[in-house]
Protein backbone atom coordinates (compact mmCIF):
# COMPACT_ATOMS: atom_id res chain seq x y z
CA UNK A 1 0.00 0.00 0.00
CA UNK A 2 2.79 2.38 0.81
CA UNK A 3 4.73 1.93 -2.33
CA UNK A 4 1.24 2.28 -4.19
CA UNK A 5 1.28 5.90 -2.19
CA UNK A 6 4.71 7.45 -2.95
CA UNK A 7 4.31 7.06 -6.86
CA UNK A 8 0.89 8.51 -6.73
CA UNK A 9 2.16 11.92 -4.28
CA UNK A 10 5.13 12.15 -7.26
CA UNK A 11 2.82 11.99 -9.80
CA UNK A 12 0.85 15.06 -7.64
CA UNK A 13 3.99 17.21 -6.99
CA UNK A 14 5.01 16.96 -10.33
CA UNK A 15 1.69 18.00 -11.55
CA UNK A 16 1.55 20.70 -9.82
CA UNK A 17 5.28 22.16 -10.48
CA UNK A 18 4.48 21.73 -14.56
CA UNK A 19 0.86 24.32 -13.49
CA UNK A 20 3.20 27.07 -11.35
CA UNK A 21 5.99 26.86 -14.18
CA UNK A 22 3.63 27.22 -16.94
CA UNK A 23 1.72 30.17 -15.16
CA UNK A 24 5.38 31.57 -14.25
CA UNK A 25 6.24 31.78 -17.90
CA UNK A 26 3.15 32.73 -18.96
CA UNK A 27 3.54 35.97 -16.49
CA UNK A 28 7.07 36.41 -17.32
CA UNK A 29 5.95 36.17 -21.55
CA UNK A 30 3.68 39.17 -20.72
CA UNK A 31 6.07 40.98 -18.58
CA UNK A 32 7.89 40.57 -21.81
CA UNK A 33 5.50 42.80 -23.21
CA UNK A 34 6.34 46.61 -23.59
CA UNK A 35 4.35 48.86 -22.08
CA UNK A 36 3.66 51.37 -25.14
CA UNK A 37 2.78 47.77 -27.53
CA UNK A 38 -0.96 49.81 -27.04
CA UNK A 39 -0.08 52.77 -29.23
CA UNK A 40 1.25 50.84 -32.21
CA UNK A 41 -2.46 48.98 -32.17
CA UNK A 42 -4.99 50.46 -34.52
CA UNK A 43 -8.59 48.99 -35.13
CA UNK A 44 -10.87 47.96 -38.29
CA UNK A 45 -13.91 49.56 -38.35
CA UNK A 46 -16.91 50.25 -40.61
CA UNK A 47 -17.92 53.76 -41.31
CA UNK A 48 -18.11 56.88 -43.95
CA UNK A 49 -15.06 57.52 -46.00
CA UNK A 50 -14.26 60.97 -47.04
CA UNK A 51 -11.61 61.86 -49.54
CA UNK A 52 -10.85 65.50 -48.66
CA UNK A 53 -8.38 67.86 -50.91
CA UNK A 54 -7.07 70.95 -48.66
CA UNK A 55 -5.47 73.82 -49.79
CA UNK A 56 -3.94 76.71 -47.90
CA UNK A 57 -4.58 80.47 -49.36
CA UNK A 58 -5.30 83.98 -49.01
CA UNK A 59 -8.91 86.07 -49.15
CA UNK A 60 -8.54 88.85 -51.40
CA UNK A 61 -11.91 91.39 -53.14
CA UNK A 62 -11.66 90.51 -57.13
CA UNK A 63 -12.51 94.30 -57.33
CA UNK A 64 -10.51 96.93 -55.88
CA UNK A 65 -10.05 100.43 -57.06
CA UNK A 66 -6.77 102.36 -55.91
CA UNK A 67 -7.41 106.03 -54.83
CA UNK A 68 -5.38 108.99 -56.70
CA UNK A 69 -4.58 112.58 -55.83
CA UNK A 70 -5.05 115.58 -58.60
CA UNK A 71 -0.91 116.11 -58.88
CA UNK A 72 1.97 117.00 -56.32
CA UNK A 73 1.50 118.37 -52.92
CA UNK A 74 -0.05 117.20 -49.13
CA UNK A 75 -2.73 115.91 -47.45
CA UNK A 76 -4.37 118.37 -45.45
CA UNK A 77 -6.93 116.61 -43.80
CA UNK A 78 -8.33 112.88 -43.28
CA UNK A 79 -12.32 112.78 -43.86
CA UNK A 80 -12.34 109.05 -43.66
CA UNK A 81 -9.97 106.61 -41.52
CA UNK A 82 -9.49 102.96 -43.36
CA UNK A 83 -11.23 100.48 -42.21
CA UNK A 84 -14.46 102.83 -42.49
CA UNK A 85 -16.98 102.41 -45.38
CA UNK A 86 -17.45 104.49 -47.90
CA UNK A 87 -19.85 105.95 -50.58
CA UNK A 88 -19.03 106.24 -54.38
CA UNK A 89 -18.21 109.91 -54.81
CA UNK A 90 -17.95 110.65 -51.12
CA UNK A 91 -15.19 112.96 -49.76
CA UNK A 92 -12.23 110.56 -47.70
CA UNK A 93 -9.40 113.33 -47.58
CA UNK A 94 -8.71 116.57 -48.67
CA UNK A 95 -5.61 117.63 -50.81
CA UNK A 96 -3.59 120.77 -51.43
CA UNK A 97 -1.27 121.00 -54.60
CA UNK A 98 2.05 122.83 -54.22
CA UNK A 99 5.42 123.17 -53.28
CA UNK A 100 4.68 124.00 -49.65
CA UNK A 101 1.73 123.22 -46.86
CA UNK A 102 1.36 126.39 -46.66
CA UNK A 103 1.27 128.16 -49.75
CA UNK A 104 -1.30 130.36 -50.77
CA UNK A 105 -1.31 129.56 -54.28
CA UNK A 106 -3.38 126.41 -54.10
CA UNK A 107 -6.58 126.07 -52.20
CA UNK A 108 -7.66 122.29 -50.58
CA UNK A 109 -9.64 120.18 -53.00
CA UNK A 110 -11.38 116.47 -51.67
CA UNK A 111 -10.43 113.20 -53.17
CA UNK A 112 -13.51 110.88 -53.65
CA UNK A 113 -14.09 107.59 -53.59
CA UNK A 114 -14.18 105.91 -57.19
CA UNK A 115 -16.94 103.60 -55.59
CA UNK A 116 -18.47 102.15 -52.91
CA UNK A 117 -16.20 99.78 -50.48
CA UNK A 118 -14.29 99.67 -47.70
CA UNK A 119 -11.69 101.90 -47.27
CA UNK A 120 -7.77 100.29 -46.77
CA UNK A 121 -4.04 101.21 -47.24
CA UNK A 122 -2.53 101.13 -50.60
CA UNK A 123 -0.53 98.12 -51.77
CA UNK A 124 3.61 98.47 -52.25
CA UNK A 125 5.17 96.77 -55.34
CA UNK A 126 6.73 94.88 -52.63
CA UNK A 127 3.45 93.22 -52.09
CA UNK A 128 3.09 94.66 -48.04
CA UNK A 129 0.94 97.76 -47.27
CA UNK A 130 1.98 101.35 -47.94
CA UNK A 131 2.68 103.74 -44.60
CA UNK A 132 -0.55 104.80 -43.16
CA UNK A 133 -1.77 108.37 -44.81
CA UNK A 134 -1.85 111.01 -42.60
CA UNK A 135 -2.63 115.14 -42.45
CA UNK A 136 0.43 117.11 -43.85
CA UNK A 137 1.92 113.71 -45.89
CA UNK A 138 3.38 114.67 -48.83
CA UNK A 139 2.71 112.89 -52.32
CA UNK A 140 4.72 112.89 -54.46
CA UNK A 141 2.38 113.14 -57.75
CA UNK A 142 -0.78 111.66 -59.28
CA UNK A 143 0.71 108.41 -59.76
CA UNK A 144 1.38 107.99 -56.22
CA UNK A 145 -1.83 105.69 -54.57
CA UNK A 146 -3.35 107.55 -50.78
CA UNK A 147 -5.96 105.04 -50.44
CA UNK A 148 -7.67 101.73 -51.95
CA UNK A 149 -11.70 101.17 -52.31
CA UNK A 150 -12.50 97.11 -51.54
CA UNK A 151 -15.73 96.07 -52.08
CA UNK A 152 -16.43 93.42 -49.78
CA UNK A 153 -19.19 91.83 -51.73
CA UNK A 154 -16.66 90.19 -54.52
CA UNK A 155 -14.64 88.50 -51.79
CA UNK A 156 -12.89 85.16 -52.79
CA UNK A 157 -9.82 83.07 -51.85
CA UNK A 158 -7.01 83.19 -54.31
CA UNK A 159 -5.24 79.16 -53.90
CA UNK A 160 -1.79 77.72 -55.42
CA UNK A 161 -2.30 74.49 -56.40
CA UNK A 162 0.58 72.00 -57.18
CA UNK A 163 -0.03 71.01 -60.96
CA UNK A 164 0.49 67.07 -59.41
CA UNK A 165 -3.14 68.48 -57.94
CA UNK A 166 -4.56 70.74 -60.25
CA UNK A 167 -6.25 68.09 -62.54
CA UNK A 168 -8.36 67.15 -59.50
CA UNK A 169 -10.26 70.54 -59.60
CA UNK A 170 -13.15 71.14 -62.15
CA UNK A 171 -15.12 74.56 -62.30
CA UNK A 172 -18.13 74.43 -60.06
CA UNK A 173 -16.88 72.22 -57.75
CA UNK A 174 -18.67 72.83 -54.60
CA UNK A 175 -15.68 73.85 -51.08
CA UNK A 176 -16.17 74.59 -48.05
CA UNK A 177 -13.97 77.69 -46.50
CA UNK A 178 -12.36 78.27 -43.01
CA UNK A 179 -10.47 81.38 -41.42
CA UNK A 180 -8.34 81.18 -38.22
CA UNK A 181 -9.48 84.69 -37.56
CA UNK A 182 -13.54 83.12 -37.30
CA UNK A 183 -12.68 80.32 -35.92
CA UNK A 184 -15.54 77.66 -35.76
CA UNK A 185 -17.33 79.04 -38.48
CA UNK A 186 -17.72 76.83 -42.28
CA UNK A 187 -18.37 79.05 -45.46
CA UNK A 188 -19.39 77.48 -48.71
CA UNK A 189 -17.84 78.34 -51.92
CA UNK A 190 -17.30 77.10 -55.50
CA UNK A 191 -14.47 76.98 -57.73
CA UNK A 192 -14.43 79.91 -60.32
CA UNK A 193 -11.01 79.91 -62.05
CA UNK A 194 -8.98 77.20 -62.44
CA UNK A 195 -6.20 78.65 -64.16
CA UNK A 196 -4.65 77.27 -67.86
CA UNK A 197 -0.84 78.12 -67.74
CA UNK A 198 1.20 77.78 -64.51
CA UNK A 199 3.42 79.61 -62.65
CA UNK A 200 6.89 79.22 -60.89
CA UNK A 201 6.22 79.35 -57.20
CA UNK A 202 10.07 80.49 -55.50
CA UNK A 203 11.56 78.39 -53.58
CA UNK A 204 13.20 78.97 -50.00
CA UNK A 205 16.04 78.18 -51.15
CA UNK A 206 16.38 79.90 -53.93
CA UNK A 207 16.09 78.62 -57.46
CA UNK A 208 12.65 78.40 -59.51
CA UNK A 209 10.93 76.42 -57.20
CA UNK A 210 7.95 74.44 -58.22
CA UNK A 211 5.51 75.13 -60.84
CA UNK A 212 1.44 75.62 -59.16
CA UNK A 213 -1.65 76.96 -60.76
CA UNK A 214 -3.63 80.00 -59.86
CA UNK A 215 -7.27 79.06 -58.43
CA UNK A 216 -10.14 81.11 -57.32
CA UNK A 217 -12.78 80.43 -54.93
CA UNK A 218 -16.15 82.66 -54.93
CA UNK A 219 -17.33 82.59 -52.02
CA UNK A 220 -21.46 82.47 -51.70
CA UNK A 221 -22.44 84.39 -48.63
CA UNK A 222 -19.41 86.68 -47.66
CA UNK A 223 -19.20 87.80 -43.76
CA UNK A 224 -18.95 90.92 -42.16
CA UNK A 225 -16.03 89.19 -39.89
CA UNK A 226 -13.82 88.93 -43.44
CA UNK A 227 -10.94 90.88 -43.76
CA UNK A 228 -8.87 90.76 -46.93
CA UNK A 229 -5.51 89.11 -46.44
CA UNK A 230 -7.21 87.07 -44.11
CA UNK A 231 -5.46 83.01 -44.15
CA UNK A 232 -8.18 80.68 -45.21
CA UNK A 233 -8.33 77.08 -45.63
CA UNK A 234 -10.04 75.08 -49.05
CA UNK A 235 -11.42 71.68 -48.54
CA UNK A 236 -12.54 70.17 -51.02
CA UNK A 237 -14.77 66.69 -51.41
CA UNK A 238 -13.75 64.85 -53.54
CA UNK A 239 -15.40 61.16 -53.00
CA UNK A 240 -17.39 59.66 -50.60
CA UNK A 241 -18.22 56.25 -49.51
CA UNK A 242 -20.95 55.18 -46.75
CA UNK A 243 -20.09 51.98 -44.46
CA UNK A 244 -16.82 51.25 -45.86
CA UNK A 245 -14.55 48.93 -44.38
CA UNK A 246 -11.64 50.83 -43.42
CA UNK A 247 -8.52 50.86 -41.23
CA UNK A 248 -5.94 53.95 -40.56
CA UNK A 249 -3.69 54.11 -43.15
CA UNK A 250 -0.29 53.79 -41.22
CA UNK A 251 -1.52 49.93 -40.91
CA UNK A 252 -0.68 49.16 -44.62
CA UNK A 253 1.92 47.83 -45.91
CA UNK A 254 3.13 47.30 -49.18
CA UNK A 255 5.89 44.41 -50.37
CA UNK A 256 6.22 44.99 -54.20
CA UNK A 257 2.43 45.19 -56.00
CA UNK A 258 0.99 42.99 -52.67
CA UNK A 259 -0.51 44.79 -50.05
CA UNK A 260 -0.64 43.66 -46.04
CA UNK A 261 -2.15 44.03 -42.35
CA UNK A 262 -0.43 42.34 -39.39
CA UNK A 263 -3.91 41.31 -37.33
CA UNK A 264 -2.87 41.11 -33.18
CA UNK A 265 -3.27 37.60 -32.12
CA UNK A 266 -1.79 38.19 -28.78
CA UNK A 267 1.11 40.55 -27.23
CA UNK A 268 3.39 40.54 -30.66
CA UNK A 269 1.77 37.51 -32.52
CA UNK A 270 0.40 38.57 -35.67
CA UNK A 271 -0.95 37.04 -39.17
CA UNK A 272 0.35 38.53 -41.95
CA UNK A 273 -2.45 39.18 -44.59
CA UNK A 274 -2.81 40.11 -47.75
CA UNK A 275 -5.46 42.83 -48.48
CA UNK A 276 -6.97 45.39 -51.23
CA UNK A 277 -6.91 49.12 -50.48
CA UNK A 278 -9.77 51.00 -52.66
CA UNK A 279 -10.39 54.36 -51.43
CA UNK A 280 -7.75 56.71 -49.28
CA UNK A 281 -8.45 59.94 -47.44
CA UNK A 282 -5.50 61.56 -45.70
CA UNK A 283 -5.75 58.97 -42.15
CA UNK A 284 -7.71 55.80 -43.56
CA UNK A 285 -7.58 53.34 -46.60
CA UNK A 286 -10.47 51.37 -47.59
CA UNK A 287 -9.94 47.39 -47.35
CA UNK A 288 -10.97 44.39 -48.97
CA UNK A 289 -9.52 40.80 -47.78
CA UNK A 290 -10.14 38.26 -45.18
CA UNK A 291 -10.61 41.01 -41.94
CA UNK A 292 -13.80 42.40 -40.29
CA UNK A 293 -14.51 45.24 -38.01
CA UNK A 294 -12.62 45.11 -34.34
CA UNK A 295 -9.76 43.23 -35.75
CA UNK A 296 -6.06 44.69 -34.31
CA UNK A 297 -3.69 45.97 -36.78
CA UNK A 298 -0.21 46.90 -36.04
CA UNK A 299 0.78 50.05 -37.26
CA UNK A 300 4.58 48.93 -37.49
CA UNK A 301 6.06 44.94 -38.08
CA UNK A 302 5.93 43.21 -35.08
CA UNK A 303 9.19 41.85 -34.95
CA UNK A 304 10.80 45.34 -34.95
CA UNK A 305 8.73 46.34 -31.67
CA UNK A 306 10.47 43.32 -29.77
Amino acid sequence: MKRIVKPALWMVVLALVSALSFAGYTRYKKMLVRNDLADFIREVSKGDLKLDMQESGELVSRDTVEVFPPGKGFITGIIKKEGEYVEKNEQIMMFKGGERIDSTQYVPVPVIAPRSGLLTRCVSMRGGSDAEVREGMRVAGSGSCVARVVDMNTLAVNLQVSEIDIFKLKLGMPVYITFTAIPGEKFSGKIDVVAPMAESKSSNWGGSGTKVFRVVINIDKPSQKMRVGMSAVVTVNMKAKKNALKAPIETLFQEGLNHYVYRQTEGYGAEKLQVFPGLRSESDVELAGPIKPGDKLFTAVPESLK
